[in-house]
């Protein structure tokens, strides 16, 4: 196989996508990492509107926002844009609509209900202004962790013995 792609004069990309060595091939995300601000961006939405949290509470979403923020710089496909081909475009720019529509429709239904919640407790302001920075602090973590985890699904799997 290697004499035949040196032959057909293929791009050194075609070659690294063809070789059987995991250690060269462009597909390498890490499919589990993004499902980590994902808990903790649900859990610290859930535990804002269980029960009243103490401010310090919030001080622990630093870090997890650093891990977001990380999962974000690389992108969905764990490459800069730039090197994208045709169908990892198309890829890419699915991921975000996913990643879109998914956030939309969850915060059109999540938000009457949460106004109910508000309304029916008869929350404090100081409660309320908690829960909407646990609802911001979610929807970023859910926003930088959905389009990784949709391109993963979407991308080639690789039988055992090539990883």
């Amino acid at each position: 196989m290697d004499a035949f792609v040196w032959w057909s004069k293929a791009s050194d990309q075609v070659r690294r996508d063809m070789s059987g060595d995991a250690d060269v091939r462009r597909h390498r995300p890490m499919r589990w990492l993004p499902l980590l601000p994902m808990a903790f961006g649900a859990g610290l939405i859930f535990s804002a509107t269980a029960f009243p949290v103490p401010h310090m509470f919030y001080a622990v979403a630093g870090p997890i926002m650093a891990v977001a923020a990380a999962i974000a710089m690389n992108g969905p496909l764990s490459k800069p844009s730039i090197d994208d081909d045709e169908w990892e475009a198309a890829l890419r720019k699915n991921a975000f609509a996913f990643s879109m529509a998914f956030l939309a429709i969850s915060n059109i239904v999540g938000g009457p209900i949460l106004l109910l919640t508000v309304a029916q407790h008869g929350w404090a302001v100081e409660r309320v202004v908690g829960v909407a920075f646990a609802l911001f602090l979610g929807n970023m973590t859910w926003f930088v962790s959905l389009p990784p985890l949709y391109a993963s699904w979407k991308l080639p799997r690789f039988s055992e013995d090539e990883s």
